[in-house]
């Protein structure tokens, strides 16, 4: 049960971002007010309201954006004409057939699950634009190139700052979020590893907390290559710190994603890792063939960790064979899916109890909205780097180069996470979104370019 202080802290962030919004320039603020919010925040803490999903630490950072902006007259467009908006606007059309054709309850003897109705779709939009406000925020704001050095910094002075309570937790426990905030987000006993403890300080999970610090590794890494130094200490030690700290959390996952995201932003030219993100983010399409066909050999990837790690082993075999559930029961309605209230999970026959386990963003999205839904969802993650490909040619600028791929890069990873875990959080998107602004900027001004010389030729 949270405690008062942890209702008067959610309450009153608005008036934070109201003062984050006259402290720093307005691109800087969003981003600062957005990852403040999922560092510090209570997390699991939501209010129901009438209508909107419920309020929770990321929605009311976006709604408390959204209308001091509008208050202070700094316009935004929320759906710039494109090929994003109009894939979003069919994401969303999916969402009202889904609804439809689920209408009709689901009974069983010992289970009833509630059919769907207009007004389940038009909750399931509003939860959406409110999930995805920062990245529509980033697009709008974000056009300028050295935009990401600002983020980049702002984000490695975090992950500093953050280091600390990360490590006490490491050696004491992960009971901040309890003593502070009065109850615990998350089951303590999956923050047990290897005979200690991973952190999770006030971001809910420790799988959460150590990809997040992935990212602000592949940041600082950035800053390193651009031999951008903001500090006392150097790049490299920033560097060499946080994966330290990263070790310590305990996920291999997240260690992983930092290691080849250091290895491609260090090693690889900027052109290439824009194209491998992009190349590599595209494989999402067609994971859940790859699944149904059986042509991704799970026996001998859970064999092989489990020579290194048995409780790994078995806990990735235990996702895996819940994934494998799950799509069955998504497959029985393919193209449009079952839609919320629990429909696509399964279910006892004696009881009525669930049976089923969802982790992974990709098969959440199948179940609920089937292949349609699924090829929208990711198609609207994917749009930013299908645009940074086609764009990065017009960059001149060496370090703009830099700065560009990196931000393809922690998106892509980012997807690629969205298989064994929820999907990205409020940074990740805003940073998604940045990079959708800056490649669309990058391709208006060279139509403006094109346009010039022609009138010049002409004249």
């Amino acid at each position: 049960m949270p405690n008062f202080f942890a209702y008067l802290i959610f309450f009153s962030w608005p008036l934070v971002v109201l003062w984050l919004l006259f402290r720093y320039p307005t691109k800087k603020a969003i981003f600062v007010a957005t990852a403040l919010a999922a560092l510090i925040l209570p997390a699991a803490l939501g209010i129901d309201l009438p209508l909107l999903p419920p309020l929770d630490k990321n929605s009311i950072t976006g709604i408390s954006l959204i209308i001091f902006l509008f208050l202070l007259r700094k316009k935004f467009q929320f759906f710039q004409p494109g090929l994003f908006t109009t894939v979003l606007i069919a994401y969303f059309i999916a969402i009202f057939v889904t609804n439809e054709l689920n209408a009709s309850p689901i009974i069983t003897p010992v289970n009833y699950v509630q059919g769907l109705t207009y007004y389940d779709a038009l909750s399931d939009v509003i939860r959406f634009i409110l999930y995805t406000t920062p990245m529509f925020l980033g697009r709008y704001f974000s056009t300028d190139l050295n935009d990401t050095a600002v983020f980049f910094k702002s984000l490695v002075f975090m992950g500093l700052i953050y280091t600390l309570p990360m490590l006490y937790e490491v050696r004491m426990s992960p009971l901040l979020h309890y003593y502070i905030y009065g109850y615990s987000p998350s089951s303590f006993f999956q923050q047990m590893r290897d005979n200690g403890f991973r952190p999770l300080v006030f971001l809910g999970h420790g799988l959460g907390l150590a990809f997040w610090l992935s990212i602000c590794i592949l940041a600082a890494v950035t800053l390193l290559k651009n031999k951008l130094r903001f500090t006392i200490a150097s790049p490299k030690v920033i560097v060499g710190y946080l994966f330290v700290v990263l070790i310590f959390c305990k996920t291999w996952s997240a260690l992983a994603y930092a290691i080849v995201g250091f290895i491609a932003i260090y090693k690889l030219s900027p052109s290439k890792q824009v194209k491998w993100s992009f190349l590599i983010a595209s494989l999402i399409f067609i994971y859940p063939m790859l699944k149904t066909t059986q042509l991704i050999p799970e026996k001998d990837i859970i064999s092989a960790i489990h020579s290194y790690s048995p409780d790994r082993a078995q806990s990735l075999e235990f996702r895996l064979q819940n994934e494998n559930n799950l799509l069955a029961r998504a497959l029985e309605k393919p193209f449009f899916g079952w839609g919320g209230w629990g429909r696509s999970a399964i279910y006892s026959e004696y009881d009525g109890k669930g049976l089923s386990v969802t982790d992974g963003a990709w098969i959440i999205q199948f179940g609920l909205y089937g292949w349609i839904g699924y090829l929208l969802y990711y198609s609207i993650l994917i749009l930013p780097l299908y645009y940074a490909k086609k764009t990065f040619k017009y960059i001149e600028k060496p370090t703009d180069q830099v700065y560009f791929a990196s931000l393809s890069v922690i998106l892509s990873i980012c997807i690629v996470d969205s298989i064994p875990n929820t999907g990205m959080g409020p940074i990740h998107l805003f940073l998604a979104g940045a990079l959708l602004g800056q490649a669309e900027f990058l391709k208006k001004q060279n139509q403006l370019l094109t346009n010039e010389k022609s009138k010049s030729k002409i004249k």
